[in-house]
């Protein structure tokens, strides 16, 4: 696998929504970046492609542009997007309104949970890469 395969992105408009899951992941093998703004994202994705993108916020704020873009630039390998909302809002999305996540979280989220997300979405690239 190349060097790109084991990057993180989170991608969150108020660093504080991530201070949690830079003190998880500060201690795994993966590099993260974060991104403050929806280009800055789409710029770091283009960059260094990673093989998770968490966005961190109320869902309804990411849009399906968005989403598609952060597809469209991580094209050599799949990536696993997945949101990240605040425990106060709500949890249940149908599909026909899912922007296109693979997945819902919420905050706070355990340790536990949030390594093995991050290992079956390394999983997941690493089969589909060989595959």
């Amino acid at each position: 696998m190349d060097a790109t395969s084991s990057h993180i992105l989170l991608l969150a408009k108020h660093p504080r929504q991530v201070r949690f899951l830079m003190t998880v992941l500060g201690c795994s093998s993966f590099s993260v970046e974060i991104a403050c703004s929806e280009e800055q994202a789409v710029m770091q994705a283009s960059e260094h492609p990673p093989f998770l993108i968490i966005l961190a916020g109320d869902h309804l704020s990411w849009s399906q542009g968005l989403l598609c873009n952060l597809r469209t630039r991580v094209t050599t390998h799949p990536v696993t997007l997945v949101a990240l909302t605040d425990f106060h809002a709500p949890s249940w999305v149908y599909q026909e309104e899912n922007p296109g996540f693979d997945g819902f979280f919420v905050s706070p989220i355990s340790s536990e949970v949030l390594l093995s997300l991050v290992q079956s979405a390394y999983t997941r690239r690493a089969c589909c890469s060989f595959g």
